[in-house]
């Protein structure tokens, strides 16, 4: 894959995607450097004020006992091909509803090129899911918030810094974008 020039045409849909979001990421990393992404990374690690990552492994393992199967929810703003899912979309209103019917764990579709999403959906669903918990009848029987998986077509290790920031606490990525060197790269920072 490479960056898109004037006259070139993708030679997919999914390389047409890709240049797309390479230029998103590249006007992201003019306005903040990866440098200072990833110090403000570590500071928000060790800061004991901001959010710890949710168990996202224990969340699905725990619903794959008590049920023996495991849907995980996304929300997502637009379908490609059809436009908008819903005609009034609030996010904060979807995340509750998610909370309030157990799910385990739901995703939030963070691309804003094709489903306009965007990482203030990640940061809105985050504080959402934490507040419902604690409104809820269950608050005191030790209900935790559910993890959220941040769903984006990741191509660099700029992105999960920025995913991180916002509140995320996994994120998937799109085997097909990548070759198995950068996917082991992702994952390794991930860890």
């Amino acid at each position: 894959w490479s960056v898109v020039e004037n006259t070139a045409t993708p030679t997919s849909a999914l390389e047409g995607f890709m240049w797309d979001k390479e230029t998103e990421i590249d006007r992201f990393r003019e306005r903040v450097p990866l440098a200072n992404l990833v110090s403000q990374c570590k500071l928000f690690e060790i800061d004991p004020s901001k959010p710890k990552p949710r168990d996202w492994v224990g969340a699905i393992k725990g619903a794959i006992q008590e049920n023996g199967f495991v849907i995980i929810p996304e929300l997502k703003r637009l379908e490609p091909s059809c436009g908008s899912l819903r005609k009034r979309y609030d996010i904060t209103k979807l995340t509750k509803q998610l909370v309030n019917a157990d799910a385990p764990a739901f995703s939030v579709n963070c691309d804003s090129v094709l489903f306009g999403g965007s990482i203030e959906d990640l940061t809105k669903a985050r504080e959402k899911s934490l507040s419902a918990v604690l409104e809820s009848d269950n608050a005191e029987d030790g209900v935790i918030a559910p993890p959220i998986l941040a769903s984006d077509l990741l191509l660099y290790p700029y992105q999960l810094y920025k995913l991180r920031l916002a509140g995320t606490d996994a994120a998937n990525i799109i085997a097909g974008a990548l070759t198995s060197k950068d996917m082991l790269y992702l994952t390794k920072i991930a860890a």
